[in-house]
């Protein structure tokens, strides 16, 4: 990918444990990482995976979240309008393990030090914009607590409903602290109801001429 027109960079990602790696890959458009994903040197490096292999692509930008994060702009009055939240101390989002056989506690166990946790949300059709704004106020909560760094929306182009979260934390113990904070849950009623949230934990993995940890 490093010799087609348009690639920028990429970063790997590997968890603690279990068998989900996560590449994260900047291009200057969409029709340069098709072109370059399209061409018969790219396809035939696709045998070299391992057999049962699944890979879960997505085009995203980075969102500009006030106070938490840089990228482009979103509209945010009408998520304020359309704001529904949910019955008071109740949660409007559901938690589940992308690598299901390494449970995100069992991974938090494993990690040492500085980690990025990746929280990618699966938003019910029209309230991407409400979501971004959940997202918002959990993270100037989370901008509160120690051992948090920096964190990073995208947004999934065109009608997507997906939004993915990268995280940066000092120690697990850090974000456990701030999870099980009194004020934590009811937060989660920002978001629309029905909202899925996919979590791992992420190390950065070197590969030599490509990306480094």
């Amino acid at each position: 990918m490093k010799t087609k027109g348009g690639n920028i960079s990429q970063q790997l990602y590997r968890g603690p444990a279990g068998r989900v790696v996560t590449n994260v890959a900047n291009w200057e458009s969409a029709k340069d990482l098709q072109n370059a994903f399209m061409s018969p040197e790219f396809q035939a490096l696709l045998t070299t995976y391992p057999d049962g292999s699944a890979a879960y692509p997505h085009l995203v930008r980075p969102v500009e979240v006030p106070g938490v994060c840089l990228g482009a702009p979103w509209d945010r009055e009408p998520a304020l309008a359309t704001r529904k939240l949910t019955t008071a101390g109740a949660s409007a989002i559901e938690y589940i393990d992308l690598c299901p056989d390494v449970p995100l506690a069992e991974q938090l166990r494993a990690t040492n030090g500085a980690f990025t946790l990746q929280d990618t949300f699966v938003v019910p059709e029209g309230a991407v914009d409400q979501a971004i704004h959940a997202y918002q106020e959990i993270g100037a909560y989370m901008k509160g607590h120690s051992g948090f760094i920096q964190a990073q929306l995208y947004r999934g182009l065109g009608s997507s409903n997906v939004l993915v979260d990268l995280a940066v934390w000092e120690t697990a113990g850090a974000l456990r602290d701030a999870l099980s904070a009194p004020d934590f849950p009811a937060l989660l009623a920002y978001y629309p109801a029905g909202t899925r949230c996919f979590q791992l934990v992420l190390h950065r993995a070197a590969v030599s001429n490509v990306c480094v940890n």
